[in-house]
């Protein structure tokens, strides 16, 4: 059933005004003229129904043939098959693998953005899985386009958000080895960064998923993100552990195996900038009746007790970064109960 149009993601529906009055004429009739917009759609709605506003004794009037033909009609234009329209993006998406490095990828980048506006509902996910879409994310990973690798990236993480169906899929077709390769070779950070977006959609409440991720030597690739010294890369990829903390606590002696805690204590400074609140929340996760990373974390060469000190007198007395100062009182109580 066609449903109403959605306006691109991130993007405000901002329709043009119609003129006041402006009128179409339909043989010998004048017609008010179509609207282009919801708002006009309304005030034409408004305006047919004027007889209905008069007072109440009045004889109610049902609306003629042709007036209600227009409705129709203006209502049919402002609605979309959802489907057919998924369908014809992935159509033009079909002929992605022939695009080269040096030809201009905004048809198909256009096509990914237009799939983009209806997948975030999880039937119309579902749908496309159904239709034949999966088809086109390989080709799309795999593009010499950075533009067409992000959009590949992005309609995966859509794809899976809280969606148990498209996540066995993905899972099921080889998608988090390919998203692992492409977060720990791709030379451009923002497909890298997209990449890990999609894999934390994936593994997001999916043990399943976390376990495939795993086996792919997974985890050392995220906790090497965090080497980047990108700070999206760093929220994504200490969010990513976080949750991966809390659904197999056994993998924080890993972590400390790999590095993990040596290269968050170097991350943080005294700036109190938001990718510091992740990078706490996971040392917090991490020091959580875990006596290694306590230990690692006391080590007298990182100096992280007088580092928290002096972070919570910087960031004193400013509600913004209360949070922070909590994870901060968390972390010292463990290690002050370590010592005594």
């Amino acid at each position: 059933m066609p449903v109403p149009h959605r306006p691109a993601r991130d993007m405000a529906l901002m329709p043009a005004p119609e003129p006041s009055g402006a009128v179409a004429t339909q043989g010998d009739i004048q017609q008010p003229r179509p609207p282009t917009s919801l708002q006009g759609l309304l005030r034409f709605c408004m305006e047919a129904t004027k007889a209905e506003d008069a007072p109440h004794d009045s004889e109610f009037q049902a609306m003629d043939d042709e007036r209600r033909t227009f409705l129709e009609n203006a209502l049919k234009a402002l609605t979309v098959d959802v489907v057919e329209e998924l369908q014809r993006q992935i159509n033009i998406l079909k002929n992605v693998e022939q695009v080269k490095a040096d030809d201009d990828p905004t048809r198909y980048s256009d096509a990914i953005d237009k799939i983009l506006e209806f997948i975030d509902d999880i039937d119309t996910s579902n749908d496309f899985h159904k239709i034949g879409g999966f088809m086109i994310l390989f080709p799309c990973l795999r593009s010499p386009h950075p533009r067409i690798r992000v959009g590949g990236c992005e309609l995966l993480a859509v794809l899976c958000q809280n969606n148990p169906y498209c996540q066995q899929v993905i899972i099921d077709n080889g998608f988090v080895s390919e998203l692992l390769r492409i977060v720990e070779k791709d030379e451009d950070i923002n497909v890298c960064i997209k990449a890990l977006y999609a894999l934390g959609g994936i593994t997001r409440d999916n043990r399943e998923a976390l376990e495939q991720l795993l086996s792919h030597n997974g985890l050392e690739v995220v906790v090497n993100t965090l080497k980047r010294n990108n700070e999206k890369l760093i929220t994504k990829a200490t969010f990513m552990l976080s949750a991966f903390c809390r659904m197999i606590p056994e993998l924080k002696e890993k972590m400390v195996a790999l590095d993990c805690i040596s290269t968050l204590i170097s991350l943080l400074t005294l700036d109190p900038g938001l990718v510091n609140e992740h990078i706490l929340s996971l040392l917090v996760e991490l020091v959580d009746g875990n006596e290694k990373c306590i230990q690692q974390c006391r080590d007298a060469k990182y100096n992280l007790k007088d580092f928290i000190h002096r972070y919570m007198d910087n960031i004193k007395q400013n509600d913004e970064y209360k949070e922070q100062e909590e994870y901060c009182k968390r972390i010292l109580h463990v290690l002050n109960a370590a010592e005594s």
